[in-house]
């Protein structure tokens, strides 16, 4: 079933700010995600939804571009209004940079995206100091539910020449795509250590372990050798699940902070919230192509 959704989220948003397409967009998405849609028609929808969205904000963008310049041709027929004219078009040139910044716009891929990139740097704030940790054995939840929504596990439209079922990591951004078919991608979003900032583009999974054991302090917890096994511990930095890498320290995995998704961190390497990280180890396998951009 076709759905007009440009038609419908115009109607929606007709004469609202802001924050209330935001938040219709946002209602539109859950929608989608709630639906019992097949996983391809879900993609399919979210990709729809995300082009209609696209256009909608590049349109409030053009009216608010044409609406400074018809203030600066009115204006300037008298110099004496040069000061206000300066000033209401740099207040309106930034209204029309604010509309385009949307965390709900999915990345496009390793090429980009200045709307992805703005909305994520947006979410994290204008610093990136290293979040902070909970002590190992305190557990902060498995779930992403009150991460801001760029950051929650969803199906976004991805366009990229990369082979279906590989992972990108997009270390700057903080998300980690896994490549579905017909331009999509289940997206997550991920806190990366500063080591794992830089290096290698093109890696493979190794290995993949349940709960890995945390290791006394002192002890390096992103070596390979000192991962190991382990019955379930709630409370472990390393979280529920790891796919180590085929580069020593290199390794995915999840967390007992899920607050500190969207930032660098303090220790590991690429992490996620423990529900996201056990649904991608449940869908990849030994051997899984992993990229790294920047």
């Amino acid at each position: 079933m076709n759905v007009d959704y440009y038609s419908l989220l115009t109607k929606a948003v007709a004469g609202k700010d802001t924050v209330a397409r935001d938040q219709i967009y946002r209602d539109a998405y859950d929608l989608i995600r709630r639906s019992s849609l097949s996983h391809e028609a879900a993609s399919s929808h979210a990709a729809a939804l995300e082009d209609a969205v696209r256009r909608i904000e590049d349109e409030f963008a053009a009216a608010d571009v044409k609406s400074a310049a018809d203030i600066n041709r009115v204006l300037s027929e008298d110099k004496k209004w040069r000061p206000l004219v300066i000033a209401a078009s740099a207040v309106i040139a930034i209204l029309a940079l604010s509309g385009l910044i949307y965390g709900y716009v999915a990345s496009k891929g390793p090429t980009g995206s200045r709307v992805s990139a703005s909305a994520s740097k947006a979410a994290r704030g204008p610093d990136d100091a290293v979040a902070a940790d909970l002590k190992p054995g305190v557990d902060g939840g498995s779930t992403g539910e009150k991460l801001p929504f760029a950051y929650q596990r969803q199906v976004v439209f991805y366009r990229t020449t990369i082979v279906p079922g590989s992972i990108v990591v997009d270390r700057e951004n903080r998300f980690l795509y896994l490549i579905d078919s017909n331009n999509s991608a289940r997206r997550y979003g991920i806190g990366v250590a500063p080591e794992c900032l830089k290096g290698g583009s093109f890696f493979r999974i190794t290995n993949k372990l349940e709960w890995p054991d945390w290791k006394t302090p002192g002890v390096s917890m992103t070596a390979a050798d000192t991962l190991l096994p382990s019955t379930g511990r709630p409370g472990s930095p390393l979280g529920a699940r790891a796919l180590l890498l085929d580069k020593p320290g290199l390794l995915i995995h999840g967390t007992n902070s899920p607050t500190t998704i969207g930032h660098l961190v303090a220790s590991g390497c690429i992490r996620l919230v423990n529900d996201d990280v056990e649904d991608l180890y449940r869908r990849v396998s030994l051997d899984t192509r992993v990229v790294f951009v920047s």
